[in-house]
């Protein structure tokens, strides 16, 4: 699943909106707590609700204890017959109020500060694993993300419970005021290529949301392309090797990704036989024979072969996406 994030005082949400529906995003998040929101918020929230009805778009709002004043509501239930289906809970919230909840809206607990013992107090409490979600905090501030490690151990938890699990990756380009330092769960995401960084999360959790309201890039529709078709879009320099789609084989080599049905029949002269590395993207030539233009990226650090042409290389950022290479997959190369 992939959602976007909106928020009251933005005043391109609408837009994202509208963009992320006509992709078939039709998950959105957005926070009706943030400090920094000042006015009518009541009256914009509406708005981008009946939007986002009209697009098909399923809302879920961040709330907290301070949520009723800072919309100047009576009650949490307020929201359900302003469009709002789903919450998640910060911090705060006791037991009898989140048992409460859980009887109106579709409830999302914090994955980031739950801890076992809370979590079974509310499963204890009649509400079904199957009627939550377990959804992890972004963080603003830089140095403040999730370590990994602890990340993966909260995420056991919830899955041994059959619960499933969402959590934010950086935005493409616009980031989040006041701080615009990217709004992810992990701090190694916050300065990777965001799509590298919601293609890492799909491998651990169901849900994957852009915190920010960035989503330049194409960073929607080549998620959508991953999520859906099991296409993984990577950008690369080369004079020779043409964009387009190319399969990996299914069997896994050490060192390369050997992409299938690249082999020609017409000469490949030697050029370029310099030391490759990791990301370069090669051809053999003419010197290995019936493999003459198989194309291969490199896994590693590899030294010179008089047999294989270095055409290419795989750019910097994004080298994390091959270590998320499968068997068999379909590869969407870019020439930039």
């Amino acid at each position: 699943m992939i959602g976007i994030s909106f928020y009251l005082q933005d005043p391109h949400a609408e837009t994202q909106i509208i963009h992320a529906a006509n992709l078939g995003v039709k998950k959105a998040f957005t926070s009706l707590h943030i400090p920094e929101e000042k006015g009518d918020l009541v009256k914009r929230m509406i708005k981008l609700l009946k939007l986002s009805e009209a697009y098909g778009m399923e809302i879920h709002a961040d709330v907290s204890l301070n949520t009723l004043d800072h919309l100047g509501i009576s009650k949490f239930t307020d929201l359900w017959p302003l469009g709002i289906k789903g919450i998640r809970l910060d911090d705060g919230f006791d037991n009898e109020m989140i048992i409460s909840l859980s009887k109106v809206f579709s409830l999302s607990l914090n994955a980031s500060t739950l801890n076992e013992d809370e979590l079974l107090a509310v499963l204890e409490g009649g509400v079904e694993p199957e009627r939550l979600i377990a959804w992890h905090n972004f963080y603003p501030r830089l140095e403040t993300g999730l370590e990994e490690e602890f990340f993966h151990d909260q995420n056991r938890m919830f899955k041994k419970y059959g619960i499933p699990i969402f959590a934010f990756i950086p935005g493409a380009g616009s980031k989040r005021g006041p701080l615009h330092e990217g709004l992810p769960t992990l701090e190694k995401h916050r300065l990777m290529n965001p799509y590298a960084a919601g293609i890492e999360l799909f491998q651990h959790v169901e849900g994957v949301y852009v915190g920010d309201q960035g989503t330049e890039n194409n960073l929607l529709e080549n998620l959508t392309a991953y999520k859906n078709l099991n296409i993984l879009t990577v950008r690369m320099e080369s004079n020779l090797l043409q964009s387009g789609q190319y399969k990996l084989r299914p069997d896994v080599s050490q060192d390369v990704f050997r992409l299938q049905n690249t082999r020609v029949t017409e000469n490949v002269e030697p050029s370029n036989t310099v030391a490759r590395s990791l990301g370069s993207i090669t051809m053999d030539n003419d010197a290995y024979g019936r493999y003459r233009g198989e194309v291969q990226i490199c896994k590693r650090d590899l030294g010179a072969n008089h047999r294989v042409n270095v055409i290419g290389r795989v750019i910097e950022e994004d080298i994390p996406l091959l270590s998320l290479l499968k068997p068999g997959q379909t590869i969407k190369l870019i020439n930039e």
